[in-house]
């Protein structure tokens, strides 16, 4: 089980998650870039791919930086709330949870295909072997043990070396002897969907810009303001964003395919190292893929509570011993971690469809940061809180239209994977809006309209104990019931078997109990409806009386072999009881230790 974390424990993960998703930057962008530019020259289409790009991360992360000057404490999806509308605001927040999803599912991938120089690829099938993967990393979380900080920065920074590694070594043999060009015998089919060189590599460049929105809001457990200052998060963006140019242009002096079996980052170190060398870096990158999936998991297991806190999931969902709830739906959300793997059909697939996700959750942010700077220009009578406004508004506007633009190239340029990423915002948004909609109404049927409504005291109470046998557990009950002075009092027995109903009946003479014992049925009748037709019968008697049943009920609450034989279901029984108006059901526990005590 999870231990009881620190908010310091909290921000750790969180750098940690961090670190995972810039890694993931460093070997997923290149390659998305090198697919959509089809082999085309660094001073031509990679070069004014990454360039656009970085421009769009600038803007993105100018974005956010106004989000936390202006909102520090509101999160994108209530802004979206505050300022739109619900069900948008349930679009925004559906976008993070998919965008980590498919986050698990490239990090996944990218842990296979890094085996390639050990295992041959051909003779698997790929996204079966990425789907059991992702089921089985997502196991710890069901089981509610995550891996900490360390644990994920220990598979995450050999990798990272070797990615240093790669670019230095690649650099200094460049200079020194000149790089062979990789054999064309590495490359298999040509990229999908891309009509436009140029249109494809800006998608696959601003997969950074993408994944920033991820970055910038703290996780759940952190006491303290909701966004981070993008300025940091630039500190490890603008490094990352310089590993992939260094990658790219090596990519392009040896000439690597548009598409490869292995990740490109491998391609690459196959160019440069021997065999071994190649071995330990693909181990690396391989253990790198599974610690971001699973950094990625215990984000999305925090997203969950946050999203809970602020009302777009049921709110015990947030509780820490909330464990099934969140289990049910994070199992869900893995399943479509691993569905998704069968849409990411390459690399520019999947930056596509998190760019799309991502720049629509960005998009609503801006409407909603324009909506506020609106109603501030109308109703603030204050000077400089209406010139800020003013800013925002224009900020808000040049960004919105800035990243509407992306998403109609994202159309334009690859309209499978865009649509495929609609529709994977689309699911849940709609399960969540069923899911509010349904709690709205019924929160709108309990409501209070009359305070004095119900609140008239019943006439009787009758009590009612459902017995057996005449064992400790029910002399229990029937003591514990007699506690409360109810009204009437009476065992109550279903004459199912007449040998054990008489043997009841002795025990019950025997005891001398006050308490009245009445036979209901007749022998080797049924068993349920003779009770429910003899509640029934005391409710007609008096619609202002209720009835109260009590169960007597074994529990063991600590010896295993002994709780594998005791009654684990509710009987049916009193499932049916429970809809019967004016009854109320009771379980008596007996604790089974008691037994070895005395």
């Amino acid at each position: 089980m999870t231990a009881t974390r620190t908010p310091g424990d909290y921000r750790n993960l969180r750098v940690a998650a961090t670190a995972g998703l810039a890694l993931l930057l460093l070997v997923q962008t290149p390659q998305s870039i090198i697919q959509a530019g089809g082999g085309a020259s660094l001073d031509r289409e990679y070069g004014a791919s990454l360039l656009i790009g970085a421009t769009v991360l600038l803007a993105v992360a100018l974005g956010y930086r106004l989000l936390t000057r202006m909102v520090p404490r509101t999160a994108d999806h209530q802004l979206v709330a505050r300022y739109i509308s619900e069900p948008f605001s349930v679009v925004a927040a559906a976008a993070k949870l998919m965008s980590y999803a498919l986050i698990v599912a490239i990090a996944a991938g990218f842990a296979v295909r890094s085996l390639s120089p050990l295992i041959d690829l051909g003779s698997l099938d790929l996204p079966f072997v990425q789907s059991i993967a992702i089921v089985v990393l997502a196991v710890p979380t069901l089981l509610e043990w995550q891996p900490g900080p360390r644990t994920l920065i220990a598979t995450i920074a050999p990798a990272a070396a070797s990615i240093g590694v790669i670019i230095v070594g690649g650099l200094i043999i460049e200079l020194a002897s000149g790089l062979k060009t990789l054999p064309e015998a590495g490359a298999i089919d040509s990229p999908v969907g891309v009509t436009w060189l140029l249109g494809g590599g800006v998608l696959g460049a601003c997969l950074p810009a993408a994944v920033l929105g991820l970055m910038t809001e703290r996780s759940f457990g952190e006491e303290t303001s909701r966004r981070i200052e993008p300025r940091s998060l630039l500190t490890v963006m603008i490094p990352t964003i310089l590993g992939i140019a260094a990658l790219l242009y090596l990519s392009d002096v040896v000439s690597l395919p548009p598409s490869t079996k292995a990740p490109s980052v491998i391609a690459l170190a196959e160019v440069f190292f021997p065999d071994a060398v190649v071995a330990i870096i693909a181990v690396s990158f391989s253990l790198a893929g599974l610690g971001i999936a699973l950094a990625a998991y215990c984000q999305l297991i925090l997203l969950l509570r946050l999203l809970a806190t602020d009302g777009i999931l049921p709110r015990h969902v947030a509780a820490a011993d909330a464990h099934g709830s969140r289990r049910a739906v994070f199992g869900v959300i893995a399943l479509t971690c691993a569905v998704a793997v069968y849409l990411i059909a390459s690399p520019l697939g999947g930056s596509t469809m998190v760019v799309t996700i991502m720049f629509v959750g960005f998009l609503l942010t801006m409407v909603a940061l324009l909506a506020r700077a609106r109603k501030l220009r109308r109703t603030s009578t204050d000077l400089r809180e209406r010139q800020n406004a003013s800013r925002s508004t224009r900020t808000a506007l040049v960004l919105g239209l800035f990243v509407l633009s992306i998403l109609a190239i994202s159309t334009f340029v690859q309209p499978v994977f865009t649509v495929a990423g609609l529709t994977i915002l689309a699911i849940p948004s709609v399960a969540l809006l069923a899911l509010r909609r349904g709690m709205g109404k019924i929160g709108a049927t309990l409501a209070a309209s009359d305070l004095s409504a119900g609140r008239s005291l019943p006439t009787r109470v009758h009590a009612i104990v459902l017995v057996e046998k005449l064992d400790r557990p029910t002399l229990q009950a029937i003591s514990y019931v007699r506690a409360t002075r109810p009204s009437t009092m009476t065992g109550l027995v279903v004459d199912v078997d007449p040998q054990v109903t008489e043997a009841l009946t002795r025990d019950w003479m025997a005891a001398e109990l006050p308490v009245e014992l009445r036979i209901l049925g007749t022998p080797r009748g049924a068993a349920r409806r003779p009770v429910i037709e003899h509640v029934r019968s005391l409710r007609r008697a008096s619609a202002r009386d209720i009835v109260i049943i009590y169960a007597p009920r074994v529990v063991s609450p600590s010896a295993t072999w002994q709780r594998f034989f005791v009654r684990h279901s509710t009987p049916a029984l009193l499932s049916e009881l429970k809809l019967e108006p004016g009854v109320i059901v009771a379980e008596v526990p007996y604790q089974i230790e008691d037994v070895e005590e005395q």
